[in-house]
């Protein structure tokens, strides 16, 4: 199956708040789609919402290695949440070293979503 025909789901994992972004088939442009609180909404029911709404192909997550390329704390907690999934649905790990500084932003809004965004045009630039 070639990238313009997937429909991709990107997250940006956290361990409070988790981003998610999509790419549906036909295009190779992603949108920012939602921030779950894991304090407030059951995580594995919301992914398993959108892998069945959207049809998920791919699932790209954002892989946190530090700036020396060293695994980290939340490396750890990723590799977690990755092992937890029971989706038949292929997940590439993306370097997302990067992406929380493109990102940044000063207000207290919660910006995830597009951290995810990021992730997800990542993957799509290295598939092309």
């Amino acid at each position: 199956m070639t990238l313009s025909n997937q429909n991709i789901l990107s997250i940006d994992y956290g361990e409070r708040y988790v981003g998610f972004a999509l790419k549906k088939s036909n295009t190779n442009i992603g949108i920012p789609l939602k921030i779950v609180d894991q304090k407030n909404s059951n995580l594995n029911t919301e992914l398993e919402k959108m892998i069945k709404n959207y049809n998920i192909d791919l699932i790209a997550i954002g892989y946190p290695i530090g700036l020396n390329a060293q695994l980290n704390r939340m490396t750890a907690v990723v590799d977690e949440f990755i092992n937890s999934l029971n989706f038949k649905i292929p997940i590439e790990k993306i370097d997302e070293r990067f992406t929380s500084n493109i990102i940044s932003n000063k207000s207290t809004e919660r910006n995830d979503d597009l951290a995810a965004l990021e992730i997800l045009e990542s993957y799509i630039k290295k598939n092309e």
